[in-house]
């Protein structure tokens, strides 16, 4: 009556399975919502990003989840379904997030500011780039990003 049991399994197996993240920091959400899908190092370099802004003289006195919340600063809280995007990662990307965090606050202790922005590469090498990043130094770039600092 209910059709076949390897039929339903396939269908479930098929529809992304909606996790719950709702403890997760603002950083750690900023940090999937811009990097989800370049792996470890590339959400490291995210995370350095933010927290190289809290060494900046602009951001001085914010914390990393102030930094990340303000406006136009981070394209992933301008998303409408940020949350939702959240909760169908799978829970080892989530671990590849918190991880990167942990890693890059090690990594600034010891090699101190990196890069305080980034934009797609695509983005960069376009006439669409914005003025602000010709007012900038390429740090690295990695996977899809390029990442800048001021001069």
């Amino acid at each position: 009556e209910w059709g076949d049991a390897s039929t339903a399994n396939l269908q479930w197996s098929l529809m992304p399975e909606r996790q719950e993240y709702g403890g997760l920091s603002p950083v750690v959400k900023t940090i999937i919502t811009e990097a989800a899908g370049e792996g470890p190092n590339g959400m490291r370099r995210v995370a350095k990003v933010i927290l190289s802004r809290q060494q900046h003289p602009r951001w001085r006195g914010l914390t990393s989840d102030q930094i990340v919340q303000q406006r136009a600063q981070f394209s992933g809280w301008e998303r409408p379904d940020r949350e939702q995007f959240i909760a169908r990662q799978p829970p080892q990307v989530i671990q590849h997030a918190q991880q990167a965090l942990v890693d890059a606050q090690q990594e600034m202790q010891v090699g101190g500011y990196y890069g305080d922005h980034y934009l797609t590469n695509d983005l960069y090498n376009s006439p669409r780039r914005p003025g602000w990043a010709n007012k900038m130094r390429v740090v690295e770039r990695h996977g899809r990003h390029t990442f800048l600092r001021e001069r």
